[in-house]
């Protein structure tokens, strides 16, 4: 196994890739990260032994959706130049949390400041409890599932307030929201909080959304391939980078460093798929100063027969 930074591999799954999956052991994780197909870019993915895992917005302090079995896969963020994001390795299930459920005073005026303080986490289990403040008043937000299928959210809101407040809530993506002791529902989608009330809790039965996860593997053309691997160092247009360019790469003959041996060879499939697997075992002579990286753990099999195809007909 050839683990990444940042990436925990703790237990092993069944669906779990070696080096870009972030796998759940005995105690909670917690990963900023952004999920691919979430709004927000300020996401922390929660991950919980027993395969429940949420989203939680800390932009604008509200748990948007959990799903269940594998956490997350994190190559989009590692592989390459990075910046493609998370994937949840589950089928996403929406909370129906407004984009800032929780208001003061008013349950259709937006909160004038909201500022997120981050999370402290359980010494025991790990599992965290986001610390954020809404319009001066500061709140705790804990999400946990205990049984399959049943999520309940606690707040614990501190300070005096004399005003009401509100939780936006869609129930209708779920079986039904049980509302804890002194809620109600004021809305359709509004749950009214007693001014005087500082714990707070509901619990969410999830419908299920009935489908079965299918991994997706994103596909990266040959092209696609030398754009993200390979064109920082060597063009195709004969211009001059830090490594030799590719064109009319094929046939070429190559003076390269063999053990230190100075040999004559001419570039075909079989130098070209040993450059990218073994890059130091030929060096073209002119080019010893920047060894070139090592994408031997990061490319598949397929990926660099791709890659391969693309450059011999790039000539």
């Amino acid at each position: 196994m050839k683990p990444l930074a940042l990436i925990f591999l703790l237990a092993a799954s069944s669906i779990a890739k070696e080096g870009t999956d972030i796998i759940i052991g005995d105690t909670t994780l917690v990963q900023r990260c952004v999920v691919k197909g979430a709004k927000s870019t300020r996401m922390i993915a929660v991950g919980n032994p027993g395969g429940f895992n949420y989203a939680f917005d800390a932009l604008h302090c509200a748990p948007v959706s959990s799903w269940t079995g594998g956490f997350l896969d994190v190559s989009g963020e590692t592989n390459s130049r990075g910046g493609n994001g998370c994937k949840a390795l589950g089928v996403m299930q929406t909370f129906g949390t407004d984009e800032i459920p929780l208001r003061l005073g008013n349950p259709e005026a937006l909160p004038v400041s909201l500022r997120f303080h981050g999370y402290r986490r359980d010494a025991g289990t790990g599992a965290p409890t986001f610390l954020f403040e809404v319009d001066d008043v500061a709140v705790e937000q804990q999400i946990r599932s205990e049984t399959p299928g049943v999520v309940t959210l606690s707040l614990l809101i501190s300070g005096q307030t004399r005003h009401k407040k509100y939780y936006r809530i869609d129930p209708t993506p779920h079986q039904q929201i049980v509302l804890g002791d002194g809620l109600r529902w004021s809305g359709p989608s509004v749950i009214e909080i007693p001014p005087e009330q500082k714990a707070v809790q509901f619990t969410i039965h999830l419908k299920g959304t009935g489908k079965a996860f299918v991994r997706e593997d994103e596909h990266l053309s040959g092209a696609d391939l030398y754009r993200n691997f390979c064109s920082a160092c060597h063009s195709i247009d004969g211009t001059k980078l830090i490594g030799p360019s590719f064109k009319n790469l094929w046939g070429r003959e190559e003076v390269v460093l063999r053990n230190g041996t100075p040999q004559t060879l001419k570039v075909d499939v079989d130098y070209v798929r040993e450059s990218i697997l073994k890059p130091q075992a030929s060096i073209v002579r002119g080019y010893e100063a920047v060894p070139m990286a090592d994408f031997s753990a990061v490319l598949t099999k397929e990926q660099i027969e791709s890659l391969i195809a693309y450059l011999q007909a790039a000539k």
